[in-house]
């Protein structure tokens, strides 16, 4: 059980979740996605034509779940499953925890570390959400995952970098983050 007190609290955006709590240590070693991205993620998601989303028929997986917040907001918006991943185990529990409190059965929940093991089950995604800790280069990311994964998967990658890409859908600037839309 986490101490409360000692947390923030993330709320769900939008959908059948709207308004459930999120609860975020606040010395974790992991930073939570801003509201404001992950509404304009699934904005975007929804309606942009350039996309070509129906969100009701996607397998998302969030890569480096860390709170799981894009996990869970994409099953509030009715996603068909998430694969939440993150290599340490205790974020994980708490993600299945709250899941298991609002009763979701749509989830697996991995723990690899996707530079070191090839992740078959990424191939059988729509949409590969990844927030990587701020060491992680994209050239490492290009290297050992993206590599492996089929070309007609959506990724979306959260980064404090500017990417030059090829393949490049859409990207959106913040103050100190940009979000990237991309076919592997």
């Amino acid at each position: 059980m986490v101490n409360t007190e000692k947390c923030r609290l993330m709320k769900v955006i939008s959908g059948k979740y709207k308004g459930r709590k999120i609860i975020v240590e606040s010395k974790s070693d992991y930073r939570p996605t801003l509201t404001r991205i992950r509404e304009d993620i699934f904005n975007l998601l929804s309606h942009n034509n350039d996309l070509n989303i129906e969100l009701n028929e996607v397998i998302l997986c969030d890569l480096f779940a860390g709170t799981g917040s894009i996990g869970i907001e994409a099953l509030s918006r009715g996603v068909k499953k998430v694969i939440f991943n993150d290599i340490e185990k205790k974020h994980t529990n708490k993600i299945e925890e709250f899941l298991k409190k609002i009763n979701e059965v749509n989830y697996e929940i991995t723990n690899f570390n996707p530079y070191e093991k090839k992740m078959n089950i990424l191939n059988s995604c729509d949409i590969i959400y990844m927030d990587p800790p701020y060491d992680h280069s994209f050239e490492l990311i290009q290297k050992k995952i993206l590599i492996n994964i089929q070309s007609n998967i959506l990724v979306i990658l959260e980064s404090s970098n500017l990417i030059d890409l090829d393949n490049l859908i859409l990207m959106k600037k913040y103050k100190n983050k940009n979000l990237f839309f991309f076919r592997a």
